[in-house]
C-alpha cells in the first residue's frame, strides 16, 4: 500500500524511523507521539499502519479473524515468506490451536508449579556468589543464567544446542525489521534473516533420540508418535517452545533488575514486603516491555475509533507503546511495584498470548526471591540499550550486589 492510499483512510502520518538505532534504544518519546497522533497512524518509512493505544492494541490482539498472523508477523517480505510448517506465532485458526495445545501441556501454570523449587535451587547459589563481589555484566552473569539452565533441563536440549538457540533467538527477533528502501540495509539484519534458514535446518534434522527422556521437547515427539501431531508440527512447536523462552525472558529480567536498581525506593519496598514480588514482575513487564511490536494483516476492513484500515494492509501493534498509555494507566512513566498491572500487554493477550509467559513469570519471581533474601543494595554502572528490532533490552548492564 502506498502513502497516498494510506492517507485516503484518514490516518495521520508519522515520518520518524522507529527502526533507527537511537529510536530502538530509547523508543518512548516516539511511542507517545504516535499515541497522541490518533488511534491509527500511518508509518511512512515502514509502510504500515500503527496502533499504539492500550485499548486499541488489546482489542486488535483479540481479533484474530480480522487481523491474521498467517501472512507473517514481521515487517519485511523475507521474514514473512510463506512456510510449509510455520511456527505457532505465524498460524491462525485450528492450525494455531493444534500447536498451542501441545505447548500448553508443559507451560500451563499447573504443569509448571512442581518445577518452582528446582528453579529456585538453580539461581540461589549463583546470586550468593555475586553478592559483595566486583561489578559484573548482569545480562550475561545474572539475567541469562536461569533461562539457559531451565531450557537445558526442562526442554532437554544439550549444551551445544542451547548455545545455538540463544544466538538464533536474538537473530529471529532482530530479523523482524523492515529492509531499507534505498538498498542500505544493515548487514546484521541480512545475516539474521539468513539465520532463519539455519533454524529451519536444525529443527528439520533434530534427532529425537538425543533429547533427554521426559523432557518437554521429547514429549512433543512422543505426541507425534501417538498421532496427536505430525512430525513436522512437533518440530514447529519446538521452535515456539525454545526461541521465545530464552531472549524474551533474559531481556525482561535485565529490564526488571535495572528498574529496581534505578528506583531504590521501590527496591526498599520490595525488601520490606516480599509478597510484592509477583506484582513487581508484572510492573517490570509493563514499564519496560520486552516485545516491541508484532504485525498482523487485515483480512477484512478493520475499524478503530472511526478510522478504517483497508483489507490487505499490514498493521503494526505496538505493545511497548500500549503499556505506557496514560489513557489507561495513571502516571505510566513511573515504575511503581504496588501497581500490579495484571492486564499489561507485555506478553500480549488473546489467542497469541505468549505461550511461555507463565514460565517467564516464575523465573523472574525466583530471581527476585533470591535477590531479596541475599542482597541489601542494587547498584547500576555503565549501561547500553540494545538496538534489536524486535526486543527492548540491554546489550550491556553493569551491576554490583551489596
Amino acid at each position: 500500500m502506498d502513502r497516498f492510499a494510506a492517507r485516503e483512510s484518514g490516518a495521520p502520518g508519522y515520518a520518524e524511523d522507529l527502526f533507527a538505532p537511537q529510536a530502538l534504544r530509547d523508543p518512548f518519546d516516539h511511542y507517545r507521539a504516535i499515541r497522541d497522533l490518533g488511534p491509527v497512524v500511518w508509518l511512512d518509512l515502514a509502510g504500515v499502519f500503527a496502533i499504539a493505544r492500550f485499548e486499541d492494541v488489546r482489542a486488535a490482539l483479540r481479533a484474530p479473524e480480522s487481523l491474521v498472523s498467517g501472512e507473517g508477523v514481521g515487517f519485511n517480505a523475507r521474514f514473512n515468506a510463506p512456510s510449509e510448517h510455520p511456527p505457532v506465532i505465524r498460524r491462525d485458526g485450528e492450525s494455531h490451536w493444534r500447536l498451542r495445545r501441545a505447548l500448553q501441556r508443559q507451560l500451563a501454570p499447573a504443569a509448571l508449579k512442581p518445577h518452582r523449587e528446582l528453579l529456585r535451587s538453580m539461581i540461589a547459589g549463583h546470586v550468593a556468589a555475586l553478592v559483595g563481589g566486583e561489578p559484573f555484566e548482569a545480562v550475561e552473569a545474572l539475567a541469562r543464567r536461569l533461562p539457559l539452565e531451565a531450557v537445558a533441563h526442562l526442554v532437554g536440549l544439550g549444551e551445544t544446542d542451547r548455545a545455538q538457540m540463544l544466538h538464533w533467538a536474538t537473530a529471529s527477533f532482530n530479523a523482524i525489521g523492515p529492509l531499507a528502501l534505498d538498498g542500505s540495509d544493515d548487514p546484521a539484519l541480512i545475516a539474521d534473516l539468513e539465520i532463519q534458514v539455519d533454524v529451519r535446518r536444525y529443527l528439520g534434522g533434530l534427532d529425537p533420540s538425543t533429547l533427554r527422556a521426559g523432557s518437554w521437547a521429547g514429549s512433543l515427539f512422543e505426541a507425534a508418535e501417538r498421532g496427536e501431531l505430525s512430525l513436522a508440527d512437533a518440530r514447529s512447536a519446538l521452535s515456539g517452545l525454545v526461541l521465545p523462552s530464552l531472549d524474551t525472558t533474559i531481556n525482561a529480567a535485565a529490564n526488571l533488575l535495572h528498574a529496581l536498581a534505578t528506583h531504590p525506593d521501590q527496591w526498599r519496598a520490595l525488601k520490606a514486603d516480599p509478597s510484592l514480588i509477583p506484582a513487581a514482575v508484572q510492573e517490570g513487564m509493563r514499564f519496560q516491555p520486552v516485545v516491541r511490536w508484532f504485525a498482523r494483516v487485515a483480512a477484512q476492513e478493520y475499524h478503530v475509533d472511526g478510522f478504517e484500515i483497508p483489507a490487505g494492509a499490514r498493521v503494526m501493534l505496538l505493545y511497548g507503546a500500549a503499556n505506557r498509555d496514560e489513557r489507561h494507566y495513571h502516571e505510566p512513566d513511573h515504575f511503581v511495584i504496588g501497581r500490579d498491572p495484571t492486564d499489561h500487554l507485555g506478553w500480549g493477550t488473546g489467542p497469541h498470548l505468549c505461550a511461555g509467559a507463565h514460565l517467564a513469570r516464575i523465573e523472574m519471581e525466583v530471581i527476585l526471591e533470591a535477590l531479596v533474601a541475599q542482597v541489601e543494595h542494587l547498584e547500576v554502572g555503565e549501561t547500553l540499550r540494545s538496538a534489536n528490532r524486535g526486543l527492548h533490552g540491554f546489550e550491556r548492564l553493569m551491576m554490583r550486589l551489596q
